[in-house]
């Protein structure tokens, strides 16, 4: 099971997919490169766990990768 963490102001929000032969996972899939693209879109950062380290990720969505992080940019005054 995968999952991308949100951090955002209210803390942080955790969506979840699996990898299983399913339409209920193909549609979570889809679900989380949206996420993804929408958040590169913004301007957000992503990380990717690498071999049980996070690491900026550049690169197309994975099914496979374990956990993503989303991280807002922050707005300076």
């Amino acid at each position: 099971m995968g999952r991308i963490i949100v951090a955002n102001r209210r803390g942080h929000q955790v969506m979840e997919w699996t990898t299983t032969d399913t339409e209920e996972a193909r549609a979570q899939i889809t679900e989380a490169e949206r996420i993804l693209r929408e958040a590169r879109e913004h301007g957000c950062l992503i990380s990717k766990k690498v071999d049980g380290q996070h690491v900026m990720d550049l690169g197309a969505f994975d099914p496979n990768a374990e956990e993503y992080q989303i991280i807002a940019p922050i707005a300076g005054g």
